[in-house]
């Protein structure tokens, strides 16, 4: 039987029978309506509340007086349809496919197999996690509520916070095996409307047996990747979603994964906190300049110890050089072996300390760092000087806030570290050139990656990329994703015009 023709197959118990073979979990329930007539309800075991079941459902089919009373199937199914069954939520299924998919996403079917339809009442209830703080990404100031697996629970906190109907969510499901929901979620007059077709085109035309990771996500949304750095910001914080969606961003739930995920962005997407937005302009600027400074210095440090140790000698100040030389005294390894065993002992720490428990992960990170690096400069197996480097260099990387674009800037970094090893500070120049070039060669969905600092949007640097001002000066959103209203807020009237007014009225009561 092929797609084409099940689709339109009325819906018939034996089919159920047929397809639901070996299907342990699901429970068929004979009900008897009115005047002898025979129907079935079919449901999941642990996706329905049974107590809603009995009490909604099938109370009142067998206590109705007009159900009682009826003679035919269609009888039953108009009265049934018209609200005689006490639940708010059900729909009418005339096809063998929109049955099947009501009973599999939590649905209860009451079959009526001689008429060949069948009536789903919505009332999921499998367990889900609560909504808790988030995990992955601490919250100083804002709020502590995150997303979980459940897609409808996640568009309920978006709905919260903006209640207007301008606030889009548009279902669809991916995958032929796991018909995963997936909701598109926009603010219509806000977000750009080709932004939003093209993403909704893509992800309709996703032809995959399953969605279950992010990987799968993003590389329906990117078709070509050439680059390690992401198209995509991923958030499980509320707070920050919803900012994104008023910036006009386009957002997406998928069932099962307790993120959101934002496009279009940028390389400043995934420099900004949710902190940002609640401290001083002056603050937020000083903090986000010390981020900028840290990617250079994780980014650049090791390549540059390497190319100024290995190639350069004559720009180190003479203590210095003494200091280096002295503290290398009876190492076996030349400088550029030292620097890459030690980036491969951090990566191996950190993934060791994401594996692990949390407490216990954390415990490994710290005293495997501690004890490892003391006792190589104990056994004169590594200089301190690289131990320094790198620690300096691991640690400046953690301060990005996206892990996504912290890890690709480690890749860079030991690419950096190479092109060095090889030519020194002309390997590790044309490194950096390579990255720029690949950076400047990323658009997202239209948007450059580098912007606002590439092409006519030099101006919003100065609002809100690395340098933040005030709310009151924040009057437009950012040009680069092209939204559809420009305007965030309009420009407050100053004090000084109270007094003309006044003066104004009295002037007319003299008058």
């Amino acid at each position: 039987m092929n797609d084409t023709e099940s689709a339109k197959d009325p819906v018939s118990m034996s089919v159920f029978r047929e397809r639901l073979t070996d299907c342990d979990d699901i429970f068929y329930t004979d009900v008897t309506v009115g005047d002898d007539i025979k129907c079935t309800v079919l449901s999941v075991d642990g996706m329905v509340q049974t107590s809603v079941l009995n009490d909604d459902v099938l109370r009142p089919l067998a206590l109705d007086r007009d159900l009682r009373a009826v003679k035919s199937e269609r009888d039953a199914i108009e009265l049934i349809h018209s609200g005689r069954v006490y639940h708010c939520q059900r729909k009418l299924c005339e096809t063998m496919t929109d049955a099947m998919s009501q009973l599999l996403f939590g649905s209860a079917i009451l079959v009526f197999d001689g008429e060949g339809v069948a009536i789903a009442f919505d009332i999921k209830g499998f367990e889900s996690r609560s909504i808790s703080e988030p995990t992955n990404e601490n919250v100083l100031k804002g709020g502590k509520d995150a997303f979980v697996e459940s897609l409808r629970t996640n568009t309920t906190l978006i709905r919260r916070r903006i209640q207007t109907n301008d606030l889009k969510i548009v279902q669809m499901t991916i995958g032929r095996r796991t018909n995963t929901p997936v909701a598109v979620v926009y603010v219509s007059g806000i977000a750009n409307g080709a932004v939003v077709e093209a993403i909704g085109e893509r992800l309709r035309a996703a032809d995959i047996d399953g969605l279950v990771t992010m990987g799968q996500l993003d590389a329906i949304l990117h078709e070509t990747q050439r680059t390690i750095f992401p198209h995509t910001l991923d958030t499980e914080l509320a707070d920050k979603f919803t900012g994104n969606l008023l910036e006009g961003r386009v957002g997406i739930f998928v069932d099962g994964i307790p993120f959101g995920f934002l496009l279009p962005v940028c390389i400043n997407s995934f420099m900004q906190a949710v902190e940002d937005y609640a401290l001083h302009p002056l603050i937020t600027s000083l903090f986000r300049i010390l981020r900028y400074t840290a990617i250079l210095l994780s980014l650049v440090l090791p390549a540059l110890y390497i190319a100024i140790t290995s190639f350069h000698q004559e720009i180190i100040p003479t203590k210095l050089a003494i200091a280096i030389i002295t503290s290398k005294r009876g190492v076996p390894f030349p400088t550029y072996l030292e620097v890459f065993i030690m980036l491969l002992a951090l990566e191996i720490l950190l993934e060791a300390g994401a594996r692990l428990p949390r407490a216990i992960g954390q415990a490994v990170s710290t005293v495997g760092a501690l004890v490892i690096g003391q006792a190589a400069i104990a056994a004169h197996t590594l200089s301190p000087g690289v131990v320094i480097v790198i620690a300096t260099a691991g640690i400046t990387g953690f301060v990005v806030p996206s892990q996504d674009f912290s890890t690709a800037l480690r890749l860079c970094r030991f690419g950096l570290a190479v092109a060095a090893t090889i030519a020194g500070l002309f390997g590790m120049s044309i490194g950096l050139i390579l990255i720029l070039y690949n950076l400047c060669s990323i658009e997202v969905y239209g948007t450059p990656y580098l912007a606002p600092a590439v092409g006519n949007e030099w101006r919003q640097l100065f609002e809100d990329t690395i340098i933040r001002r005030g709310w009151r000066k924040k009057l437009q959103r950012p040009v680069s994703i092209s939204p559809a209203d420009i305007v965030r807020a309009r420009e407050t009237q100053d004090d000084e015009s109270t007094p003309d007014a006044s003066s104004d009225t009295k002037e007319d009561g003299d008058n």
